[in-house]
């Protein structure tokens, strides 16, 4: 008998390693929003945290420089090989697509974001600070006797469907070493960051959409 194993594909994402010119113009950016009272995206956004506010990138610096090869390589290494939005007969030959918003994230412990998802085609997310390490929230009383998987204190975690319709999950177990890195994905794929305890600091992420302007 001859047997052959047959993967559906999945959709995957990236995980990328910023280049320090890159996080110190990201830094530069932050500082720049709170000079100029940039606008807060809370009511735009579901985070159950302190503050997101809204971020400009300069002269499209991050879109050109980390944006556009990303999805460069996204398209030419993802299983699927399809990109739906782009073959929508809806967009025209001349259809854009854009870094339509750029936010920063501060939150603080006992604040989560809950499972959801983004608008547009692509998104992502960088971990400019992490004020704990996952190894030592897993020390808390309230962990005893569990299991580590099971543990997702100050984790931020994918969801999605397996082949069978089961709920599967890909969690990061958060720690300074993941400052600096980006993980780069499907809009519409699920994830959420759960609570982090004992530390006053704000762990500080950014976030954003990329979507096509109609021609």
């Amino acid at each position: 008998m001859e047997v052959t194993k047959i993967s559906p594909p999945v959709s995957g994402f990236l995980q990328v390693r910023l280049d320090q010119e890159i996080i110190d113009y990201l830094w530069k950016i932050i500082d720049t929003s709170q000079k100029n009272k940039n606008k807060n995206a809370k009511g735009e956004l579901i985070g159950n945290i302190s503050k997101s506010i809204l971020l400009e990138d300069i002269d499209s610096f991050f879109f050109k420089s980390v944006c556009v090869p990303l999805i460069k390589y996204y398209r030419e290494t993802n299983i699927t090989r399809t990109d739906p939005v782009a073959r929508n007969a809806l967009l025209g030959p001349k259809s854009k697509l854009v870094l339509d918003k750029l936010w920063v994230n501060y939150q603080y412990k006992t604040e989560f974001n809950p499972y959801h998802d983004h608008s547009g085609v692509y998104s992502f997310a960088i971990w400019l600070k992490i004020p704990y390490g996952w190894l030592d929230l897993k020390k808390l009383p309230q962990y005893n006797d569990m299991n580590d998987d099971d543990i997702k204190a100050g984790c931020f975690e994918f969801e999605y469907n397996d082949s069978l319709g089961g709920v599967q999950n890909y969690s990061y177990r958060l720690s300074p070493e993941l400052e600096g890195v980006m993980v780069f994905f499907p809009a519409k794929l699920r994830h959420c960051v759960y609570p982090f305890y004992e530390t006053d600091e704000p762990r500080i992420s950014i976030a954003g959409n990329l979507s096509y302007l109609p021609s």
